[in-house]
């Protein structure tokens, strides 16, 4: 919102859980902002053991995106930085558990 406010608008996307049953019924709302070969970034609230945000970046890519990196406000401390390395998606936190319960 704020990009768009300042005159250079940011193209987003929702990649959903599960398609809803109704609208258009796609995983990936909001694909027309976004083009194939597209470089995106998958931006997480929290990321806990990184399922949620690995499934994102394989919907992502089957919809022709290029994926790079993964950012979230919080990283839980949970896995999810070791399975995004594992795969070596770059990955970025905001503030991490540790960081937040001190």
């Amino acid at each position: 919102m704020i990009s768009s406010l300042e005159g250079e608008a940011i193209p987003a996307f929702i990649i959903r859980k599960e398609p809803k049953g109704h609208g258009t019924g796609q995983w990936l709302e909001g694909g027309k902002n976004v083009p194939p070969g597209s470089k995106v970034v998958i931006v997480e609230d929290v990321v806990t053991t990184g399922g949620s945000s690995i499934k994102a970046i394989e919907r992502a890519e089957a919809e022709g995106l290029i994926v790079l990196g993964v950012i979230t406000l919080v990283d839980r401390e949970e896995g999810g930085r070791e399975a995004f390395e594992e795969l070596n998606v770059p990955f970025s936190a905001i503030f991490t558990k540790t960081q937040v319960a001190e």
